[in-house]
């Protein structure tokens, strides 16, 4: 290290070398060697540690983040299996109880014979007749156009067939029939005179003309109201309401 950075220690110590070497020798002190000085001096700034420098120091060399793992992707969902194909519906064709086999209901007019309602089961290339239900005579008792399937529950469909008797009376007769899987079962009846129904969701209302003392047929003291429902299985009473045809004082037909 140069000697000009530290002028101050420099004097300072110049100054103790004399001051020691007056103390060291009796009566008037030579005069000093500065050679001799400057060689100590030299020597002493040497082991002196250097003073720090006004250039600060450089920062530690940051180490660089550890890199983060690369993602994985989430697994694939697996691939949902293709739909089932199902059979197609022949011309014609409906499933009754929605079990991938088709009937068809058919009604065929036989002019004076009357009319026939039929079930044909598809057997995959051709249909096959498996029940069928004849008017006759139609001046005596005919189906009327109102007969053929309904829907019931979720999917099924039932098979109405209303058949009305000629006279005065005008029986009504009604019937109401379910598809197995292999047959035609009945599950339904109700007859009456001048009857009438109707459906309204899965419940089947009959309405009749009730004779409870003996009045003419033409003139009933009395309408009957009937509601069945479907439950899945069997047609089950829900409803019941009888109404007179009259209003005010009863006539006398229709009194006990």
């Amino acid at each position: 290290m140069s000697r000009s950075r530290h002028p101050a220690l420099a004097v300072a110590l110049l100054a103790l070398a004399a001051a020691a070497l007056a103390c060291a020798l009796p009566g008037s002190a030579p005069t000093p060697d500065t050679s001799v000085l400057e060689t100590a001096v030299a020597a002493t700034l040497t082991a002196v540690a250097p003073m720090p420098s006004n250039t600060p120091a450089a920062p530690p060399t940051a180490e660089p983040p550890a890199a983060s793992p690369t993602p994985t992707s989430p697994p694939a969902s697996p691939t949902p299996p293709p739909p089932t194909a199902t059979n197609t519906p022949p011309p014609g064709g409906v499933s009754l109880n929605c079990d991938g086999t088709y009937q068809r209901v058919r009604i065929t007019d036989g002019g004076a014979s009357g009319k026939t309602i039929s079930v044909d089961n598809w057997n995959g290339s051709s249909w096959v007749n498996v029940w069928n239900v004849a008017g006759g005579d139609p001046m005596i008792r005919q189906i009327e156009d109102e007969a053929g399937y309904y829907p019931f529950g979720a999917c099924e469909k039932l098979i109405i067939v209303p058949l009305r008797y000629a006279g005065s009376g005008a029986v009504l007769e009604l019937t109401i029939h379910k598809w197995t899987g292999s047959a035609v079962k009945q599950v339904y009846y109700k007859d009456g005179v001048h009857g009438q129904w109707s459906k309204v969701g899965d419940t089947i209302i009959f309405e009749e003309s009730l004779y409870l003392y003996g009045e003419p047929n033409c003139c009933p003291c009395n309408r009957q109201v009937l509601e069945h429902t479907w439950n899945g299985s069997a047609f089950v009473q829900t409803g019941s309401l009888i109404s007179p045809t009259y209003s005010g004082t009863p006539p006398p037909i229709c009194t006990p």
